[in-house]
């Protein structure tokens, strides 16, 4: 694997979801806690795979295997709004989402996609959610204001490549690759 600058856009790398405009508009107005700071609109997605590094060549070829690995995913509620790790050394705020035969048969062609490229695989299991907020590195409690039920079903137009950029204001992401989903 070639050495990665600074500047190389396969630094950090995953791939996600993203959310369509009615989607990011419910989960923009939720409420979030005043230790926490919210994650920018443009920039909701949910997770499918953390990847890391990736050579160019590597890259590329995902990029271009990318369509052949998406599934339309269905309307998916949220089941509740929490604290991860915990509400007493909050690190995200998060809209879990309720788990389908979609999400695992998505989590199976992207980690099927990723080892013929010859990329490590994540060892935890895959659980969706979105990350609305990010606590302060100092926060010792959350209180949560958020009733997932008052949220309508997440609808997701893409799986996307992303290259992350770390910055003082927090992320920056780049896509890499877009792939649109078929409506579910």
């Amino acid at each position: 694997m070639s050495e990665a600058s600074n500047s190389d856009p396969w630094k950090r790398c995953f791939i996600a979801l993203t959310p369509d405009a009615p989607s990011r508009d419910a989960l923009a107005v939720l409420a979030v806690p005043p230790n926490a700071r919210r994650v920018p609109y443009a920039q909701l997605h949910l997770t499918v795979a953390f990847i890391g590094m990736l050579g160019k060549e590597q890259g590329e070829t995902l990029s271009h295997r990318l369509q052949e690995h998406a599934v339309s995913i269905p309307p998916t509620p949220v089941t509740k709004i929490e604290c991860w790790p915990n509400r007493v050394r909050p690190r995200l705020m998060v809209a879990v989402l309720a788990m389908s035969d979609a999400f695992v048969a998505l989590d199976w062609r992207v980690r099927s996609l990723m080892f013929d490229v010859g990329l490590p695989l994540d060892a935890r299991a895959f659980r969706p959610h979105v990350t609305v907020a990010r606590f302060t590195h100092d926060a010792t409690s959350a209180t949560l204001a958020c009733d997932a039920q008052a949220l309508p079903p997440l609808r997701f137009t893409s799986l996307v490549l992303y290259s992350s950029t770390l910055a003082r204001q927090g992320a920056r992401y780049e896509a890499l690759a877009s792939v649109a989903l078929a409506s579910a």
